[in-house]
């Protein structure tokens, strides 16, 4: 089961870190994956390395155990394979480890700043279940012996006690069934892509998500330069890598620019909606003065920085949000208790 055999990024950065520090002590690769397996906390990761011993000790490439076990992503393995082409192997792994350093980093950031929606929604949901299923049973009778025209508010409310009450399973299947068309529909690679162009014309979340491309993207680009490999074949890589399909057509057209000899930037310019000028300007300027490389790296800080500094002023605008969605609930369902109440009041004047 996949859940249960996932591997984390941090597993994955300190086994690298490590297998570096192995094979650069002089330690046999066979040997050093036998040291991993030992150590190793999860059984997921357990029975990987164990794996990868065997298949190594037939003289399998290490790059192709991991490349063939959906854990891990492609640019870790063509991390492995450019050092083990290249004889060096504990220099691309310390590069691996770096880039998985920062991936983890990102991964917190984006983490932290749904965590306040998350915690909100599942107040929400406890909320409106305990009204639902404990609160309104009770006061259906109450409202049903009342000798006065019910509100709006409290008239819908009734009809969802009732309709809970009677069809509740019914409401169940629906919800699961509507979950699974939900499921099997975003399986689709067509709607994948359609979503992943819209969310990035979303308000305030497109640009977070952008911002959160922008970073992986350089990121990649930067410490896989580092292992020696091709400029398209950094692009095939990390095309693959990111996670924005939007993202991901722009860095395949820019490899096709690229092969006939367009400038990077220049391939950049076509998608002025996904890179912001400043981005593309600072990559010219790598390329006029042979900085290239290190502009990526500098890009890569200041897109993480960026996410960094939106991920703090998040919760400072969604909170009013929230509070409102919520006030208006809390103020629908006070409403549909004490209307009724107020006009049998009424009716005794």
């Amino acid at each position: 089961m996949p859940l249960f055999n996932k591997v984390s990024t941090q597993e994955k950065r300190d086994f690298v870190k490590t297998l570096a520090l192995l094979i650069k002590s002089g330690i046999p690769i066979n040997e050093s994956f036998e040291i991993l397996t030992k150590q190793a906390r999860s059984s997921a990761l357990k029975n990987i390395l164990k794996k990868a011993q065997e298949r190594t000790e037939k003289g399998t490439p290490i790059y192709q155990v991991f490349e063939e076990d959906p854990n891990f992503e492609k640019a870790f393995s063509s991390f492995i394979r450019a050092g083990e082409e290249s004889g060096t192997l504990d220099k691309n792994l310390k590069h691996l480890a770096d880039w998985l350093d920062r991936k983890q980093n990102l991964e917190r950031e984006m983490s932290s700043a749904t965590f306040y929606p998350k915690i909100i929604l599942i107040f929400s949901v406890f909320l409106g279940g305990g009204l639902t299923f404990f609160v309104l049973p009770r006061l259906t009778p109450i409202f049903a012996a009342l000798d006065v025209e019910l509100p709006l508010p409290s008239r819908m409310l009734l009809y969802m006690s009732n309709f809970i009450q009677h069809r509740g399973l019914d409401l169940i299947l629906g919800i699961i069934a509507f979950l699974l068309i939900i499921y099997l529909i975003s399986k689709i690679e067509r709607v994948r892509e359609i979503f992943d162009d819209l969310i990035l014309k979303v308000p305030i979340v497109g640009s977070f998500v952008k911002d959160y491309q922008l970073a992986v993207i350089s990121q990649l680009i930067s410490t896989l330069f580092g292992s020696g490999l091709m400029v398209t074949k950094i692009l095939d890589i990390t095309s693959e890598s990111v996670p924005n399909r939007t993202f991901k057509k722009s860095l395949e057209h820019v490899k096709r620019r690229i092969v006939k000899g367009d400038p990077f930037s220049m391939a950049l310019n076509d998608f002025p909606n996904l890179y912001p000028s400043v981005y593309i300007s600072i990559i010219t300027t790598g390329e006029e003065t042979g900085s290239f490389v290190d502009s990526f790296a500098y890009l890569a800080d200041f897109f993480s920085s960026v996410i960094t500094d939106k991920t703090k002023k998040l919760p400072v605008i969604l909170e009013p949000v929230i509070l409102i969605l919520i006030g208006l609930f809390v103020a629908f369902i006070a409403s549909a208790i004490i209307l009724p109440i107020y006009q049998i009041t009424q009716g005794f004047y």
